[in-house]
């Protein structure tokens, strides 16, 4: 699926539309280290765009807490990185 008229006005080539959306958050790098605040820009089925609070080395994959407890979670990999915004994947879960 292409779709033109996205934020940047270039053709849009994501397989799932991507939605407005702003949401505090916070990624788990390890289960050892304390998570770091991120605020969620966009999402879609597939992936989402992540804005850091600050700025911090990213792994490949990594855990997106979407509640303060984090019981509510996604497995990321990362895509693509712009200084604080990363594009992240939400890989299909494995059998």
């Amino acid at each position: 699926m292409v779709a033109v008229g996205n934020y940047r006005n270039r053709a849009e080539l994501r397989k799932k539309p991507r939605r407005q959306f702003h949401y505090d958050a916070s990624i788990l790098l390890d289960g050892a280290s304390k998570p770091c605040a991120c605020a969620i820009a966009d999402i879609s089925e597939t992936g989402a765009r992540v804005v850091l609070e600050s700025e911090r080395e990213l792994p490949e994959r990594f855990m997106l807490l979407l509640t303060r407890g984090g019981e509510a979670r996604r497995r990321c990999r990362l895509v693509w990185r712009n200084g604080l915004t990363v594009g992240v994947e939400f890989p299909a879960p494995q059998p």
